[in-house]
């Protein structure tokens, strides 16, 4: 049982920024709840390793106890659907050794394959898109991004996922990076209302799917107007706070190459040129906006130099897309049409974390009433029964050979 001290100050700010959250809507199958949360740390990492002993439930605003094998961990319970873009950077730089000498996009393609492995591994319904992306050049036709080309999905063990990778693996990267476009037409795609598979319309047990982006790229943002395209593609990620989008540096982080270019300070965008500018543009990433851009989304942001460390940041961010605690109870007085709500509080690492609360309705049609409810009726009819069915035919028999003997 993991144990730990927090001020009451400290909690509250826990709460505020949502540490422990209720996923979605709390799922309502008659009388049986069931909510999934996620824990995560300060820096939005997913908090795995708990245990049941770790979580208290409230509802209505008191304790109920659950059963240990109504608790389950993110290993062991059942992904919510989910749909994932996983936007794949194909510029020349590409081509690049990464720390461990291999070519980076082999080491990313790589990574993406364990990610497809794991997911599938897990079950549930976890659908993914491999979307390469980059602008075309000379002797290059680029690739462009948009809904045709997003909307290829797979679930995660369909044979065809890997046969999309395979077929990338063989490709040469060769286009320039472009980092706002690209996400744009995803966070579109994505949030496209009128799509049934992203938003359910009819959503029985309250089950959104998650949806999610991970941008992995080597470059940074090449347009000369990047500050304006940046300020526009936030408004874009503050409308749409039901994407997540994870991003993935992979390359030199600018104090690296601040080092190697011996600037006394890290490298910035500034510094990308020739000449006096002494770093060259195939090797600049741009840290700074890829951390900008996750936390816009509540995401998490990555930088990596070798194809192990990528490998390992996209199980991260599984974890932070599908691992979720989930707790089922059957709720006290669940009469028909009643409104009830449910908070979650778990120690953990650092600390007692507290949700907010959710509410939900037991349904008013469709839904079986408690057994106690249901006993009584069954009493009730067969009483009224007996009284309107049985004591007639009694006394009409009664009264036929009351009048045979008087004949």
């Amino acid at each position: 049982m993991i144990t730990g001290l927090i001020s009451p100050i400290f909690a509250q700010t826990n709460s505020a920024t949502k540490l422990a959250e209720i996923v979605g809507n709390p799922e309502v199958n008659d009388d049986k709840i069931t909510v999934r949360m996620k824990i995560k740390n300060k820096d939005e990492r997913p908090i795995m390793g708990l245990q049941d002993t770790d979580f208290k439930l409230f509802v209505n605003d008191k304790e109920l106890s659950f059963k240990s094998q109504d608790w389950k961990s993110p290993d062991e319970s059942v992904p919510p659907p989910a749909w994932i873009v996983v936007l794949l950077d194909f510029s020349g730089s590409m081509n690049k050794p990464d720390s461990l000498g291999g070519k980076k996009i082999t080491g990313a393609i790589n990574a993406i394959r364990s990610f497809r492995k794991i997911s599938s591994e897990r079950g549930g319904s976890t659908n993914i898109a491999i979307v390469p992306f980059g602008k075309s050049g000379p002797n290059c036709e680029g690739y462009t991004v948009n809904k045709d080309t997003l909307d290829k999905f797979f679930l995660a063990n369909d044979f065809k996922l890997q046969n999309s990778l395979d077929y990338l693996a063989s490709i040469k990267p060769c286009a320039s990076t472009d980092l706002y476009q690209p996400l744009t037409q995803a966070v579109r795609f994505l949030g496209n209302t009128k799509d049934p598979r992203f938003y359910p319309k009819d959503n029985f047990l309250n089950t959104q799917p998650r949806l999610a982006i991970i941008l992995l790229s080597d470059g940074y943002h090449n347009a000369s107007n990047e500050a304006e395209d940046f300020a526009t593609l936030s408004t874009l990620l503050k409308r749409n706070t039901n994407i997540t989008v994870h991003t993935l540096g992979y390359g030199l982080t600018p104090q690296e190459l601040g080092r190697k270019y011996k600037l006394g300070r890290p490298a910035a965008r500034q510094d990308i040129g020739t000449g006096n500018k002494k770093v060259p543009e195939d090797e600049f990433v741009d840290q700074k906006r890829l951390a900008e851009i996750a936390k816009l989304t509540g995401g998490i942001a990555e930088f990596s130099g070798n194809a192990e460390a990528i490998a390992e940041n996209l199980k991260l961010f599984m974890n932070a897309l599908l691992g979720e605690y989930e707790i089922s109870y059957i709720q006290p007085n669940a009469e028909r049409g009643s409104q009830h709500n449910v908070r979650v509080q778990v120690k953990t690492p650092i600390g007692l974390l507290k949700s907010e609360k959710k509410s939900y309705r037991i349904r008013g049609i469709g839904r079986s009433l408690p057994l106690e409810n249901r006993l009584i009726m069954i009493f009730c009819i067969l009483f009224l029964t007996g009284i309107g069915g049985v004591l007639p035919f009694y006394y009409w028999g009664k009264y036929l050979k009351q009048e045979a003997f008087r004949d």
